[in-house]
């Protein structure tokens, strides 16, 4: 295992969060839907393969995932 195998979800920080790109298109989720999706322990090497972030139109598992910055707008 390497070192990146170790970081969960819960290892984001608050304005981060992941992009997972499907066949139909680009999918963004903040770090707190994600720990409510699949827990702040779930790795974040083998998160993509969790049915919960699937494609609701294509249902297909994510190609690939990124982490990103999500700016939070809930405070406007």
């Amino acid at each position: 295992m390497t070192a990146s195998d170790a970081f969960a979800v819960g290892d984001l920080a608050r304005d981060e969060g992941l992009a997972f790109r499907c066949f139909c298109g680009l999918r963004r989720f903040r770090r707190d839907e994600l720990v409510a999706l699949v827990g702040a322990d779930a790795r974040l090497h083998h998160v993509g393969l969790r049915p919960e972030l699937w494609c609701g139109t294509c249902r297909e598992p994510p190609l690939n995932g990124q982490i990103v910055v999500i700016e939070d707008r809930r405070d406007e």
